[in-house]
């Protein structure tokens, strides 16, 4: 039987502290056998600066849930959860491409092959986790990691598909 890994898992601090607290984390999360132990790591993986962003962003933006995407699943890096709202229906989902150098795209304009199953995965959201209303709204965010992480710290706001303060 092959190795069914979720679409997405979801960080904390802790878990992103030490790389390996990771890989821990990770095997604990999906459970794979031995023999499927280092497919499942690799699954979620940082590479690049997505370790140093994920740091960044949980430790700036404390009412964001932060999840690792599954990187053979091509539904984006992470998906960020805005759960300020109470209401599964005011929580809106950002699904976050890390592109080192790039300058930040927010909406259509980040929309690429890594993203095609994306809406599947917010979907998942809501089906396998109740964070988000079944027609959550989202909002594609694609740049450097650094970037990325300025434009969520610096309270600007991406509603619609465009930056706004």
């Amino acid at each position: 039987m092959a190795l069914r890994l979720p679409l997405s898992i979801k960080l904390t601090r802790r878990v992103v502290a030490r790389r390996d607290l990771f890989c821990e984390f990770v095997q604990k999360t999906t459970n794979p056998s031995q023999a499927d132990a280092a497919f499942a790591f690799h699954a979620f993986a940082f590479k690049a600066d997505e370790h140093e962003f994920a740091r960044a962003f949980l430790s700036q933006r404390t009412e964001f849930w932060l999840f690792r995407a599954n990187q053979r699943a091509f539904c984006g890096d992470f998906l960020a959860v805005d759960m300020s709202s109470p209401w599964l229906a005011g929580r809106r989902v950002y699904v976050i491409e890390l592109k080192q150098g790039m300058s930040i795209r927010i909406g259509s304009g980040a929309v690429g092959v890594q993203l095609r199953n994306a809406a599947t995965a917010v979907r998942a959201l809501a089906r396998d986790r109740g964070l988000v209303g079944e027609d959550a709204a989202s909002v594609t965010v694609a740049g450097d990691g650094a970037e990325v992480c300025a434009t969520f710290r610096d309270g600007v706001g991406i509603e619609g598909g465009r930056a706004s303060r």
